[in-house]
């Protein structure tokens, strides 16, 4: 989703907390769904998250708001967030000793996948290589990490005695 703009603004935590309290405490879907103006099936989300939340003293069915439990929805991502760190030093490492192309720290991502044995989409696996759009948004994440391509060396005989006859010198200089 290279270019996604969010259309509904996002859920206070704090709302969507109380609306799965009150459902837990014996409130309809619907009525709490229209009590705190919150889609539906945005509580149904929530409150099968919470199913395992049960009041201490059934003849009290109030629940507590703090236990409530309000997940991030959003994208699944395929490494956390110590994960990419890693991958990201890794990548730097790579980059300053060999050079890399973006094909091969997508292949380097792969690989990092297997080792650690994470979830990866099916595609990664069909192209033993991280997709497109994961590395350009690794590449957004971390704007730091600036992959170069490895150069060509010249290596002509003149530019090549010429570099010993500078060395050289050099090295007798000091």
């Amino acid at each position: 989703m290279r270019n996604y703009k969010r259309k509904t603004p996002k859920r206070d935590p704090a709302v969507l907390r109380a609306a799965v309290a009150a459902m837990k405490s014996g409130t309809s879907l619907r009525a709490a769904s229209s009590i705190f103006e919150i889609p539906r099936s945005t509580l149904l989300l929530h409150r099968r998250n919470n199913e395992s939340i049960i009041p201490d003293d059934p003849e009290t069915p109030e629940v507590d708001i703090n236990n409530v439990e309000i997940s991030p929805i959003g994208y699944k991502t395929v490494f956390t967030q110590d994960q990419e760190s890693v991958l990201e030093q890794f990548l730097k490492v790579a980059n300053d000793h060999f050079g890399l192309t973006s094909k091969q720290a997508r292949s380097l991502a792969y690989q990092y996948v297997k080792h650690i044995n994470v979830v990866a989409p099916f595609s990664w696996h069909r192209d033993e290589m991280a997709g497109l759009e994961w590395f350009r948004s690794f590449k957004a994440r971390h704007p730091k990490l600036n992959l170069t391509k490895p150069e060509g060396t010249n290596s002509d005989a003149m530019n090549v005695a010429e570099f010993f006859t500078n060395y050289f010198s050099v090295v007798k200089a000091e």
